[in-house]
């Protein structure tokens, strides 16, 4: 027998497919308006904020903390009108395994006596003493310490360590990307005397001069523990990548990089 009682569930049905319908379509509706919107006022898209630069004084002290044990770096030194100094150009391997006893490989565009002319050459220190290259052969030019000594940058007390420690008044001003290494710039000055054993006579009559670092952006460090003096850098940390001092119409600029790599030196013969 067949049953012809009108069955309702097909309407009950087709009403709800037209209800969840109805809400996809406002959805979508509302998604485009929300788009219409926002194509039409760029100005209403938050900018994500800015990071928070570091503090001044603490990225500071970690990077002379780093540069403190640091036992092999590449340095780069460049003068810019500053006639008076001994060095117009540095480029050079330099470690300080020993203390006081600084070594040094690269060229340089050195003045040799004050009254000399700027002569370039590859050179040599060791022991105090530098070679300068000749006839394919390093012959003394005499003591490094009257002439040019690049092993005093890596020296604790007088090297670029002491430098970082002594700026006054840092500031952090904005992050840079130096020789494609993350950096914070950071702003400050220098007292001459401080300086004046990295860049020779550049302290001279100058008192107090603008200087500017580039230090590597990093994380800070766990704890604010002195790291111990005997253990060596191994290359990571705050470095420092750039320092940039200014003395009259003249600039230095001081840069170094290979952080802990080895480098190997060797006393000429004879």
């Amino acid at each position: 027998m067949i049953d012809n009682t009108p069955h309702p569930a097909p309407r009950r049905r087709f009403a709800r497919r037209r209800g969840i319908t109805a809400v996809f379509a406002a959805a979508a509706l509302g998604a485009a308006l929300v788009t219409g919107c926002s194509s039409d006022d760029s100005t209403t898209t938050a900018a994500p904020p800015p990071t928070e630069l570091p503090d001044g004084a603490r990225i500071v002290a970690e990077s002379a903390k780093t540069t403190q044990t640091l036992r092999t770096v590449h340095l780069k030194i460049d003068v810019d009108n500053l006639p008076d100094l001994p060095v117009e150009t540095v480029s050079a391997d330099v470690t300080n395994e020993t203390q006081g006893s600084g070594a040094a490989m690269g060229e340089a565009k050195v003045k040799l006596t004050p009254d000399d002319p700027f002569t370039e050459a590859k050179f040599l220190v060791v022991d105090k003493v530098l070679y300068t290259q000749t006839g394919g052969r390093y012959v003394p030019a005499g003591p490094a310490e009257k002439i040019y000594d690049p092993g005093v940058i890596l020296d604790k007390e007088l090297g670029i360590a002491n430098v970082i420690a002594n700026v006054a008044n840092p500031k952090a001003e904005a992050r840079e990307t130096i020789d494609g290494i993350a950096t914070v710039r950071i702003t400050g000055t220098i007292d001459g005397a401080v300086i004046d054993p990295i860049v020779p006579r550049i302290g001279e009559n100058a008192g107090t001069m603008p200087i500017t670092l580039w230090i590597q952006d990093v994380a800070p460090p766990a704890s604010d523990s002195a790291k111990p003096s005997e253990a060596a850098s191994t290359g990571d940390g705050p470095n420092l990548v750039r320092a940039v001092v200014k003395k009259d119409q003249g600039e230095v600029t001081v840069s170094l990089s290979n952080w802990a790599e080895p480098v190997n030196i060797v006393k000429p013969a004879g």
